[in-house]
């Protein structure tokens, strides 16, 4: 094999890989957009779950949706949430610990 015939074998050995990568990379970012599709409808629906406590005259029957203080991690300003947030913060915690992320607090709000 000649050194011409060599590099045009490494350059479709390369080509190939670079497609094979590039369908990766669109199977992945498909993935990740139904994963954001997936999140906005579950914030939708939170949404309206958050919205009927807020108008429900019995606070006490719905104590994960009274609204309480906390603290956001990122900028250390005070924030108003339901008392459901600390799931909200364990959850996106364990996950992050899955994805590898360190120190997840830096990242959710």
């Amino acid at each position: 094999m000649s050194d011409m015939e060599r590099l045009q074998a490494e350059n479709e050995e390369l080509r190939q890989e670079n497609e094979a990568l590039r369908a990766e990379i669109e199977e992945l970012r498909f993935e990740a957009e139904l994963d954001a599709c997936h999140a906005a409808g579950l914030a939708a629906q939170l949404r309206a779950i958050i919205a009927e406590g807020d108008a429900c005259a019995n606070k006490a029957g719905h104590p994960l949706l009274e609204r309480v203080s906390y603290t956001n991690d990122r900028t250390g300003e005070a924030m108003s949430k339901t008392k459901s947030y600390p799931l909200y913060r364990e959850a996106f915690d364990a996950e992050a610990e899955e994805c590898g992320i360190t120190e997840p607090r830096k990242y959710r709000a």
